[in-house]
């Protein structure tokens, strides 16, 4: 039966709908940054403490996601950086101590190289396949290459 000749049912004619709550009107409770993001004043400590991290340590975490990526990927270089912000973010967000935030940053940074190259790994094995004669040749020719 089409969608247009469903009757409705017999009790949904005598429903009413509570109406939707209001909003609280007046000012957002947490002040607008930069760019119309809100942040809370509670979280001013914390961003303090990432930007003198940033400040002291934003080369260094560059330079060891480079010195990590292989040398046809170097312009990933500051987006595996901007992932260890985030992720140094969120940790501190957690409330979890770092006592020594150059180790820290530079371990996020080589794990995050470490989990870009797994998750590229795990793309090009699900892209393969393998019914298709022109890609179990291309497998083919690279498996020999390595032997």
């Amino acid at each position: 039966m089409p969608l247009a000749q469903v009757a409705p049912r017999a009790d949904e004619h005598s429903k009413t709908k509570e109406p939707l709550p209001q909003r609280p009107r007046g000012p957002h409770p947490y002040r607008v940054g930069v760019a119309g993001r809100f942040s809370r004043p509670e979280d001013a400590p914390l961003r303090g403490v990432l930007a003198g991290w940033a400040a002291e340590y934003h080369g260094l975490v560059v330079a060891v996601a480079a010195r990590a990526l292989r040398e046809q990927d170097q312009s990933l270089a500051e987006d595996i950086a901007q992932d260890v912000w985030l992720v140094a973010w969120q940790h501190l967000l957690s409330g979890q101590a770092v006592e020594k935030p150059r180790a820290f940053l530079a371990g996020k940074a080589r794990r995050r190289v470490v989990d870009h190259y797994r998750l590229a790994r795990v793309r090009r094995e699900e892209g393969t396949d393998y019914s298709d004669s022109a890609a179990v040749a291309r497998l083919a020719s690279w498996i020999g290459a390595a032997a």
